[in-house]
């Protein structure tokens, strides 16, 4: 398994899409802040943390985190689909149970895990710059931060099934966008024509949910008003995002490998 993640690893190293997608990842947040701050009227050096995320650019920035998310989970479990890889590391003894580990275990590595790096370097680059802020309490930020870590999990799990049962990185990208689509527009209607807030049935309301604090009130310090942004995580916001986010995990990747195990994959 571990050479099948190398071997994995070194042919993402080197694919243009790849990198540019993680380029792209690194520049969209500054992009987004500097817009943010064209439209609100304030500049760049007023941009903290705690005003990223106040100001609710870090959910929007999770926008494009999410593409960022299906095209390396996608491209790391089925980019080679089209190929004899598979086949090859049949012939040199491998498991069909660590070819699949292999894989997945690649995928959320590029999927989730880079991708939630990135999703944190704006954080730590604007405290190192501009200090953390006053619109949020840093340890609250940080825990729901933490928390984002597992739905990003779940989605990378789920765009990892699309592109394994398609057998194809580029079907499992496309399903991935349709599926996102069609989760915003029910998430718009729930919510403004009945009053129904979606939360955590899907791994992207979830992180949108912890990225977004809509409670604020505005308060004077040191002669200056302020508007703080209410970050408190309860309890039951963290069990249900930790256990929701691992079952579903769970049941995705049993489904990805039963259908591994039982499709020809030549």
């Amino acid at each position: 398994m571990y050479n099948i993640v190398k071997s994995l690893n070194y042919s993402a190293r080197r694919d243009t899409t790849i990198i540019i997608t993680i380029i792209s990842m690194l520049g969209i947040p500054a992009f987004v802040a500097y817009l943010s701050g064209m439209l609100n009227g304030d500049s760049m050096q007023k941009m903290t943390p705690s005003a990223y995320f106040g100001g609710q650019t870090m959910g929007t920035v999770f926008v494009f985190t999410c593409f960022g998310i299906m095209i390396l989970a996608c491209k790391l479990c089925a980019g080679d689909a089209s190929d004899k890889t598979i086949n090859y590391e049949f012939l040199a003894g491998h498991s069909r149970v660590s070819i699949f580990a292999g894989r997945m275990v690649a995928g959320f590595l590029w999927g989730a895990v880079l991708n939630f790096i990135i999703m944190m370097v704006p954080v730590v680059v604007f405290e190192m710059l501009y200090g953390w802020g006053l619109e949020t309490d840093k340890t609250e930020v940080l825990i729901r931060c933490g928390l984002v870590f597992f739905a990003i999990v779940r989605f990378t799990a789920y765009s990892m099934m699309l592109a394994t049962i398609t057998r194809s990185a580029g079907k499992g990208i496309a399903l991935g966008y349709a599926t996102l689509m069609v989760i915003a527009v029910v998430q718009s209607i729930l919510e403004e024509m009945l009053d129904i807030v979606v939360v955590y049935p899907t791994a992207f309301t979830n992180a949108c949910f912890l990225l977004i604090s809509e409670n604020s009130r505005n308060v004077v310090i040191d002669g200056k008003t302020v508007m703080l942004f209410d970050t408190s995580v309860t309890s039951d916001m963290a069990v249900k995002t930790i256990i929701v986010s691992l079952l579903f995990t769970a049941v995705y990747m049993i489904i990805t490998y039963v259908n591994f195990k039982k499709k020809d994959r030549d």
